[in-house]
């Protein structure tokens, strides 16, 4: 073996070893060479005496001598530019002493020396000498990918798997998941790893590792569908509920269903809990996650987020003397924590929950605990003139929403839109729309302007302007899914060109998958079409997901017309209490003759 090594990078980390074996040879490389990080110990050397030790009761002085001789050669070789002389007698010292740390070490000279080839034939002597090692195992299929032999890897973790006993196979097949995580032909390496755990699929690990190179083969259903039978059959497994939660949008509704098992198996998995009520909440299902972060704060109350983000949740639930005690249990977990806490968002959701008790000179007292600075600038004059609104000062309000910058162009568009929320705050909807009016002649194509301005001009009265927004909207972002729920519900609410409307919310409901809102929207399409029972199953998940007033104004006339008319009175009730000031409930309530 040639000595190319550079004795000026003596201990590189793996990292580095790889990136240079890739230069050396100039052969495609794939990124699954990068997992090595993942499932290799950090490869650096054991002191001599940690090689010797395992066989020098059985050894005799002389020999003994002999071997820490060979090891003390092959560290000065390594360190001195010679890996070639330094692989050959650490390898050797390894048979002899059936020393896993020599193994390792001269696989990693090897590797690190630029040649794959050599660390291979360490990595394989090691498994052979020590067929039960795990890391032995792992570099054998880490090296045979390097080097290209996909189809010698796969059948390398077939035999491991079939050599390991059944009560721990399981997690063999798990220690896979970082080569799945990082391989860099997914498609390929899938194609390889069905073959590879053919005689596995009893094991829900298998699920996990397939379904998670389908998903990053872009197969994002098939993905969720094997977490989802993983689960099935081992409700508590973690890295199941990690791939189901990563894709989370495929089937919102079934990854709740399968969330709530896991959450009862693994209760004390806060990590994994958290980041479900967090996925929930991307998609607008607050319900589901005020739920979830209801339970996990009893069985995990030392978890600071989740007590911030249940503070804003139950703030938005009109549940607002809740919100103040999780959220001052927040501050006071983040206080103790050793790292600088993050205090700013909890202060900014207590001001609103003061708000909504009426003690505006609370929520005051909170915001003026912030320490200013201009990432939180925008927030707090938005909360203080929220305020001002409140006391019926609207003007004072707007004065300060005028004080906000204006150098930018983003700064402009920020001051504009702050002072729109305050007209609209105030109820005064056609001044707001007007001054949204005035932004757009600015800067015609600004789609947050155009969707913010089209619902002003629904509340103005301005339907047509509101429609001719919206699909200028659509046409500018194919992607703005409020857009297409917005006009979609809005075509169908008039009950106009209903096959349109259904196909502009469906489009909506691709971009935002178990989105209430948008479920809602396609339960009304449903209803104005006239097929009440598909309106009730949507809007019914809707609610569920999320049990807004609107969308219980929407549910409970659906029931009503379906006779179901003491859960509508019920929905009707929970909708007035929970915003007794909601115009649509009103309406709805007016309509059928229902008082409380």
């Amino acid at each position: 073996m040639a000595d190319f090594y550079n004795p000026h990078d003596s201990r590189p980390c793996l990292l580095v070893q790889i990136r240079r074996s890739i230069q050396t040879f100039r052969t495609p490389m794939r990124a699954a060479v990068l997992v090595s990080a993942l499932l290799f110990p950090a490869l650096t050397a054991v002191p001599i005496a940690a090689y010797a030790q395992q066989s020098a009761v059985r050894a005799s002085a002389q020999e003994t001598a002999r071997q820490v001789f060979a090891i003390l050669a092959g560290e000065i070789a390594a360190n001195t530019g010679h890996p070639g002389v330094a692989y050959t007698e650490l390898l050797k010292a390894a048979k002899e002493l059936d020393s896993e740390p020599l193994y390792r070490r001269a696989a990693e000279i090897a590797l690190r020396a630029g040649a794959p080839d050599k660390a291979l034939a360490a990595a394989q002597a090691w498994r052979k000498a020590m067929p039960g090692s795990r890391e032995a195992s792992a570099w054998v299929v880490q090296l045979l990918l390097l080097m290209g032999k996909t189809s010698e890897a796969g059948s390398a973790i077939a035999q491991d798997l079939a050599n390991t006993p059944e009560p721990q196979r399981g997690q063999a097949i798990a220690d896979l998941l970082p080569l799945a995580a990082q391989a860099s032909d997914a498609a390929a390496t899938l194609s390889m790893m069905r073959t590879a755990l053919a005689g596995q699929r009893q094991f829900a690990q298998t699920d996990v590792v397939l379904g998670l190179l389908r998903a990053r083969a872009g197969d994002q259903k098939g993905g969720f569908a094997d977490a989802l039978h993983a689960l099935t059959l081992n409700p508590g497994l973690a890295p199941a509920a990690a791939l189901l939660i990563q894709l989370y949008t495929v089937n919102p509704q079934a990854a709740d269903g399968a969330m709530q098992k896991f959450s009862a198996a693994q209760p004390k998995d806060s990590g994994l809990r958290l980041a479900w009520a967090q996925a929930a909440l991307a998609q607008q299902r607050d319900g589901i996650a005020l739920n979830a972060l209801e339970k996990l704060v009893v069985d995990a109350p030392d978890l600071a987020p989740a007590w911030l983000i249940l503070g804003s949740l139950q703030t938005e639930f009109g549940q607002p003397a809740r919100a103040v005690v999780s959220l001052q249990t927040y501050l006071r977990l983040a206080r103790a924590q050793t790292e600088p806490p993050v205090l700013t968002p909890a202060y900014i959701a207590l001001a609103e929950a003061s708000r909504k008790l009426g003690d505006l000179d609370q929520a005051n007292r909170w915001l003026d605990q912030i320490e200013p600075d201009a990432s939180n600038h925008l927030a707090v004059l938005s909360n203080r003139a929220a305020i001002l609104v409140q006391q019926g000062k609207v003007n004072d309000a707007l004065k300060l929403a005028e004080t906000l910058p204006e150098a930018t162009d983003a700064q402009r568009k920020d001051r504009l839109l702050a002072r729109a929320q305050v007209l609209r705050e105030a109820g005064r909807f056609d001044a707001s729309y007007k001054l949204l009016q005035s932004g757009l002649k600015q800067t015609p194509n600004d789609v947050d302007l155009l969707y913010e301005a089209s619902m002003m001009a629904d509340k103005s009265g301005h339907i047509k302007d509101m429609l001719q927004m919206l699909r200028k909207a659509i046409a500018l972002d194919p992607e703005s899914q409020p857009a297409y729920n917005a006009l979609g519900y809005t075509l169908a609410d008039r009950g106009e060109q209903l096959p349109e409307a259904r196909k502009l919310v469906a489009r909506a409901l691709e971009l935002s998958p178990g989105n209430p809102f948008v479920l809602d929207s396609m339960g009304w399409v449903e209803h104005k079409m006239g097929h009440n029972d598909q309106a009730l199953d949507l809007l019914q998940q809707a609610y569920d997901a999320r049990p807004d007033p609107e969308i219980g104004a929407h549910l409970g006339e659906v029931l009503w017309q379906l006779g179901q008319r003491d859960r509508a009175r019920a929905i009707w009730h929970e909708a007035i209490e929970r915003a007794p000031h909601d115009t649509m409930v009103q309406a709805v309530l007016r309509k059928y003759g229902v008082t409380f």
